[in-house]
């Protein structure tokens, strides 16, 4: 995962530069969530949870079955403190025995009758670096793909959904009012990744992975559904949809500038300064 690590520094952020030493104790890079310490004492990790942990931005992305959260829990970096002396004047969060490869991180909690977090007290959650559940790899690895089109199955990479038409024949004329209503429309920020296995739809607030089969370029399989997929041009298809009665078509268009869906995801979120 040192790859994928190495592409999201490089994509998700308009970065400051990292520190030369290379003993640096700010955890950068993807770390999973291992145990958790709270009011249940020390337990294995009750969530499949993540941090994405760079010089601008932290987010958090939440697991769980076939769907996942994106969430800017933090609002702040996660820059090494030390273990400072806990009083009551100084509640702020810490981060120590960090490294690349795995951080600390102790905050307090304020929640009331969660099953995990204290009532008005310190939690710990230990986080380690290239370790993740199938579908938390699954989720990962769609939110930082910049894979261009393969040649074997051109459907496989990033696209961004511009809307829906009703007739095909109608394309030449309602694609351009997609374009002009985008930013202001519900599919802004919406991205399909087609993966071998897995067909991921990302949100800025989330997204849902399905199975996914394959019939050439031509159709795919989610479940028992089989859609028909029309190529419009290269790098612009139309999905059918059948809702009822009625069929729709998808209008999907390529993410081929290097940018992943998370870096983009990420765009709509203040960038932070350290304190």
């Amino acid at each position: 995962m040192r790859k994928t690590i190495t592409i999201l520094a490089a994509t998700l952020l308009a970065a400051l530069p990292l520190a030369s030493n290379a003993q640096t104790e700010n955890p950068r890079g993807i770390y999973k969530l291992t145990t958790l310490t709270g009011k249940k004492g020390e337990i294995k990790a009750p969530f499949d949870q993540y941090k994405i942990c760079t010089d601008s931005l932290t987010l958090m992305v939440v697991v769980q079955g076939n769907s996942f959260a994106i969430k800017d829990t933090d609002r702040q970096l996660l820059n090494y403190t030390g273990e400072r002396t806990e009083s009551p004047d100084d509640k702020s969060t810490m981060v120590y025995d960090s490294d690349a490869s795995h951080f600390t991180m102790k905050w307090w909690s304020e929640n009331k009758g969660h099953l995990y977090f204290p009532d008005e007290g310190w939690c710990i959650e230990k986080y380690v670096a290239g370790s993740y559940s199938d579908m938390g790899k699954t989720v990962i690895d769609a939110l930082n793909t910049t894979e261009a089109a393969k040649a074997d199955n051109p459907l496989l990479g990033a696209w961004r959904i511009i809307g829906y038409i009703d007739e095909l024949r109608d394309a030449k004329k309602d694609i351009p009012n997609l374009h002009d209503n985008y930013r202001k429309s519900k599919y802004n920020n919406c991205f399909l990744v087609f993966m071998p296995q897995h067909r991921v739809l990302i949100t800025y607030t989330g997204g849902m992975t399905d199975k996914i089969e394959y019939n050439g370029k031509k159709s795919i399989k989610l479940g028992n559904a089989t859609r028909q997929v029309k190529w419009l041009t290269k790098d612009r298809i139309a999905v059918q949809e059948r809702i009822d009665y009625r069929t729709d078509w998808q209008i999907l268009e390529r993410m081929d500038d290097g940018r992943s869906p998370l870096s983009r995801v990420a765009s709509i979120y203040p960038r932070r300064k350290a304190k």
